[in-house]
Parts: structure tokens; sequence; C-alpha cells
């Protein structure tokens, strides 16, 4: 599997000319599916988060351009799982790979490049999915959020409801 696009300058790699990412995830599990696309996709540097299902990655249009980031959670059957990452690294060809899993490794197999590709325990922190997608897509670091004006004790401020 080639991760990586050799010749061209470094940011377009991963993020390719439009300097915005574009990820894919694939997971048998939906919660946890929709969950990862909706932190990829408040993440600035990611332009299009696209959800794939498993059973319908063989069908999905050649002809689209290939992912910065594709993020694969691995199914229980690891043959199964080796055989449809086989086929999304050769239908999507992403330049970058985050390996999803709560029965592996915790490092990567060999064949996988720590410069292109992550493993991750699938009950990881959002911290922890966030930094890994952040170093493989050499994206900056997040913003710290202003402090809070006239932010007074805890006990003070009116529950929701009040304010309605």
């Amino acid at each position: 599997m080639n991760w990586t696009n050799r010749g061209a300058a470094a940011w377009e790699q991963v993020l390719g000319r439009s300097r915005e990412a574009h990820a894919v995830v694939i997971d048998d599990m939906p919660v946890y599916r929709h969950g990862v696309m909706h932190l990829l996709g408040k993440m600035p540097g990611i332009g299009r988060v696209e959800l794939v299902e498993p059973n319908a990655l063989a069908a999905r249009n050649a002809s689209l351009p290939a992912p910065a980031l594709l993020v694969f959670g691995m199914p229980p059957d690891l043959a199964d799982g080796w055989q449809l990452l086989r086929l999304a690294s050769l239908v999507l060809k992403p330049r970058r790979l985050l390996l999803v899993s709560d029965n592996m490794w915790q490092r990567l197999p060999p064949g996988l490049d720590g410069r292109f590709a992550r493993s991750l325990s699938r009950s990881a922190s959002l911290a922890a999915i966030e930094r890994d997608v952040r170093a493989l897509l050499d994206l900056p670091p997040p913003l710290e959020a202003p402090p809070e004006q006239h932010a007074g004790p805890a006990g003070v401020r009116r529950p929701f409801h009040v304010l309605a």
C-alpha cells in the first residue's frame, strides 16, 4: 500500500491543491462513524468528510479525488478487515490512514509507515483522535479558547431554562 504522493510539495502530499483535507470514514459501527465524522467536520483544515458504508465501498465512484485521510475502523473479524482495508486502499488511494480497532495492536503492523499511518484504540479519547489526525495531516494545533468575559462563579450563573 502506498500512502504518499512522491514528487509533490510536502503540504500538497497531504492536502492537495485546495489546502483543505478531504477525509473518508469507514466503520461498521454507525454511532462511532458519525461521531468521528462530526469531530472531523469541526476541525479547521478539513473541508469535507465523507461516510462510506463498508459494503458500498466497491461501488464508490472511482473518479472522485483521493482523500487526504482514511479513518478505517477494523471490524471484529480481522481477515475481513484486512481485505476491506486492502480494497479501500485500492479504491480510495488515501494519502494517510488512521486505523481504529478495539481488539488489535497498540502499534502499527509491519508494512505501515508511522509517517503516513497511525493506529488507535476505539476507546481513545476525542483529544487523542484529534491529536493523531492533526499529526497525520500536518494541521496546526487547535486555537486556545479565549477566556469567558464577565465569568462569575458557577453558582451565580442561571440555568438555561431560566433564560427561555
